[in-house]
């Protein structure tokens, strides 16, 4: 889906939003090489009225390249 999104699309920047607690994602777009640019705080009301913080994960399409070599053409 990224190099969809890069190389056809033609995105300048892919974003992820994921819920604070869930390390294992935060943990996966943090192995593909998104960087983390900030937490939104209690930005998202949940069933049961909760308010969760989102984590802003991002990947630049000048970063793509480098990313797509490392993980993707080993």
């Amino acid at each position: 889906m990224l190099s969809y999104a890069f190389e056809y699309l033609d995105f300048e920047k892919v974003e992820f939003r994921i819920d604070e607690r869930n390390i294992k994602s935060r943990k996966a777009v943090e192995k593909l090489g998104a960087s983390l640019e900030g937490i939104l705080r209690k930005n998202v009301t949940t069933k049961g009225d909760f308010r969760r913080s989102s984590c802003c994960y991002g990947i630049l399409k000048e970063e793509w390249p480098t990313l797509k070599q490392i993980h993707f053409n080993k």
